[in-house]
């Protein structure tokens, strides 16, 4: 059986509502721990100065399907490039740099804040070191960890990458035939179902 598709869709009152740390991202790509003594995560990336205590990380790649299961409905959700730019948007715009939780607690913990917003662009930002693979449109975001029992859970890998927590709506598509590696080529062959 065919797993149905679904597109993340921003709506006003929506959205984005608080950034988790996790130990196993959706996404599936760790964060970069910028440190000299610790091993990058999935990641090409230097280490870089630990006494700062910064990460960056990817938070929502655009077409990356990512599988849900929401009260038993299984399904691939995905975001699309547009979505992404909205989300990063409002989360700017509500202020939710230090909306921060861990494991989808929704319990906000202190400490933490993520200061730069960062989308891939063909014109402003046309890469990020360590992600070069990583289609245009990719939302990343820098973080400082204050909070010292966080950092230790990141630096020892327990915490290796981010989530979002948030509301939006779906719309039902139907992928055909085709290979979601390719960005251009899905955005011209996804249809939407009537």
């Amino acid at each position: 059986m065919e797993v149905p598709i679904k597109e993340a869709i921003y709506e006003k009152g929506l959205g984005l509502k608080a950034i988790s740390l996790v130990a196993n991202p959706a996404i599936e790509i760790s964060w970069i721990k910028m440190a000299k003594e610790s091993e990058p995560l999935n990641t090409k990336l230097s280490i870089q100065d630990k006494e700062k205590r910064i990460i960056f990380t990817p938070v929502l790649i655009p077409n990356q399907l990512i599988k849900r299961n929401q009260g038993g409905e299984v399904f691939d959700l995905f975001f699309s490039r547009e979505t992404i730019e909205e989300i990063a948007i409002q989360y700017q715009r509500d202020m939710l740099a230090s909306a921060v939780d861990i494991q989808h607690s929704q319990n906000l913990i202190e400490g933490v804040t993520f200061f730069e917003v960062v989308l891939k662009d063909e014109k402003r930002n046309p890469t990020q070191i360590g992600f070069e693979d990583l289609p245009f449109g990719t939302l990343f975001m820098t973080g400082k960890v204050d909070n010292d029992e966080v950092w230790a859970k990141i630096d020892s890998g327990e915490l290796t990458g981010v989530s979002i927590d948030g509301l939006f709506g779906t719309m039902n598509v139907k992928a055909s035939a085709i290979d979601l590696s390719d960005d251009k080529l899905k955005e011209l062959l996804i249809q939407i179902e009537i």
